[in-house]
């Protein structure tokens, strides 16, 4: 057992010597899309590291003046440190505030974000009492955006009350007016409310029309090419199916959702999907796997500490079993967990059932664990420190394999989101940005001239790759001085002379590499040398620059594609 914790312990620093490796890069050019993927890369696998980046960024948006990513800052340090105080206090602050100038967007966005926070809280009377007070914000100051975003999420709490009927209206008033403001729509917003509207159909019994919102939901995640999306409407046609009692569909297509749910740490419906899995697996009386799925959902609590509803027909489950394979101390074990968790969820929601199965009720449990625990009062536990170890092995298996996983599908998805620009681009040519106030420093005839001359210059590959050459050459080449170059590059292609090269010979790079395979052949630094860069370091720290992407896994993603 010793020599299997040392095993454990060495892998854990492999991955941990690997990650900081790969984030060497300075912390200060990180973007908040990148600072927000470090922060829930390292979230479950290094605190530390965790808490550094949700920090980060938070400072930067204060530096930035950026209040709604400065918000965002905040939840993630609530959430890393296990303080929902920290976030709640800091949009309270800015409520206050914005209260006394308000504009279009705050405090309104303030409330909405709060009501949100909670209602994945699962608190539900704050966050319709934040909502409601966006909209008395939004009577004041019109912002029709907003205001669809928040009766969308108002459909949704009352959905989680029952009152479908108010809730499908709610949701057809909110894609009437997407509909004819097509500009305004967000997607991950109108992708919830779609399939959102999928959701109320079916639970009115109207599954031709939760098929429809399905198909569109499922058509609009394909066509702004966002995989995990698609993810979630896998889940939707497997409670379809398992509604049209198509059980073997139900199992196929709830499975394909899992990476997806698990890539977007989803866990809530996570757990809906193992639990449907589990109910369709008992329909088809296969035990060994529904035994399976609701073993799952008991990991997934370990882990994540969420409490679902899921959670009761699982412990139900388990507990029946163990009762028939005469197991009192792990009977007693699931009778505990239902217990607990039938009782946080009776506190969350008065509309809630109370009360147990005709097989199960509280008064009969709580008896039959008295009764347990008598029998078990004398009985020594064999299997104690067993049980924890394999428990920490599966755990930290688990968040290996998790890791793994999502980092190979963002690499897979840079490099085909690459190849699709490659595709649509024939010339992948540096953009010329319109005239400033500062250009009026340079004729007009001189800047054209420079202008006409620079395309002619990208044009030809050999002009550009040349890895001696400089401002001062290129200057004379074009015959012109080395402060009109320059001014024109800074000033009409948007960038200075380094980077515009950089970026000539990244382009031309992208394009050689996927026409010749002969040039895949080559070492790096040959590959640098041949597009022109002086050595294979500052070829491959220029390539992740502009793709975030090695030059060895395009080379291996192109191989693997041909």
């Amino acid at each position: 057992m010793k020599i299997a914790l040392q095993i454990i312990i060495s892998l854990l620093f492999l991955v941990n010597f690997n990650v900081i490796g790969q984030n060497s890069e300075n912390i200060e050019n990180y973007t908040f899309d990148e600072l927000s993927d470090k922060y829930y890369e390292y979230k479950f696998t290094d605190s530390l590291k965790a808490k550094k980046f949700a920090n980060f960024y938070f400072k930067k948006a204060i530096k930035e003046k950026d209040t709604v990513n400065a918000i965002d800052g905040k939840y993630y340090l609530s959430e890393i440190h296990e303080n929902d105080s920290i976030y709640i206090n800091y949009v309270d602050l800015i409520i206050k505030k914005t209260k006394l100038l308000p504009s279009k967007n705050f405090p309104v966005f303030a409330y909405l974000d709060k009501g949100l926070f909670y209602f994945h809280k699962e608190n539900n009377k704050l966050s319709l009492k934040n909502w409601i007070s966006a909209l008395k914000e939004i009577e004041i100051h019109k912002n029709d955006s907003l205001e669809f975003i928040i009766k969308k999420n108002i459909g949704a709490l009352n959905y989680y009350n029952k009152k479908f009927i108010r809730t499908k209206k709610l949701y057809l008033e909110c894609l009437d007016y997407y509909k004819k403001n097509k500009l305004k729509i967000e997607p991950s917003n109108y992708f919830s409310l779609l399939i959102n509207t999928s959701k109320v159909y079916l639970n009115l019994q109207n599954i031709d029309s939760a098929k429809f919102f399905n198909k569109k939901a499922n058509q609009y995640a394909k066509k702004i090419n966002n995989n995990v999306l698609v993810g979630y409407c896998f889940y939707r046609w497997s409670i379809i199916n398992f509604r049209e009692h198509n059980y073997e569909e139900t199992i196929l297509n709830c499975k394909k959702s899992i990476p997806f749910l698990i890539e977007d740490e989803n866990y809530r419906i996570l757990f809906n999907a193992y639990n449907i899995i589990a109910k369709a697996y008992s329909q088809l009386n296969n035990e060994i796997k529904t035994k399976k799925y609701n073993f799952l959902i008991d990991s997934l609590f370990i882990r994540t500490k969420i409490v679902h509803a899921s959670q009761k027909d699982s412990y139900k489950y388990l507990a029946n079993h163990f009762k028939e394979n005469k197991d009192l101390k792990n009977q007693l074990k699931y009778i505990n967990k239902y217990l607990k968790v039938d009782s946080i969820l009776n506190q969350r929601s008065k509309n809630l059932s109370k009360t147990f199965t005709e097989e199960y009720d509280r008064p009969k449990l709580i008896a039959e664990k008295q009764k347990i625990i008598s029998e078990l009062n004398n009985e020594v536990s064999f299997y104690k420190k067993s049980r924890v170890y394999i428990g920490l092995v599966l755990i930290i298996s688990l968040i290996l394999v998790i890791y793994q996983f999502k980092k190979r599908k963002k690499q897979e998805q840079k490099f085909e989101n690459l190849l699709l620009k490659l595709k649509n681009k024939k010339e992948l040519k540096i953009s010329t940005i319109g005239s400033t106030k500062n250009q009026k420093s340079l004729p007009e005839t001189i800047v054209s001239e420079l202008l006409s001359k620079l395309d002619s210059f990208e044009k030809k590959p050999e002009n550009f790759t040349n890895n001696k050459l400089t401002l001062s050459s290129l200057a004379k080449e074009l015959e012109t001085n080395s402060n009109y170059l320059s001014k024109v590059i800074n000033q009409q292609k948007g960038y200075n002379f380094s980077t515009y090269l950089r970026k000539l010979r990244i382009d031309y790079a992208l394009k050689f590499l996927k026409k010749d395979e002969t040039i895949r052949k080559y070492s790096i630094d040959a590959i640098a040398k041949e597009v022109g860069f002086k050595n294979a370091e500052t070829f491959s720290k220029a390539f992740f620059k502009e793709t975030e992407l090695n030059p060895s896994y395009y080379i291996k993603q192109l191989d693997k594609k041909k």
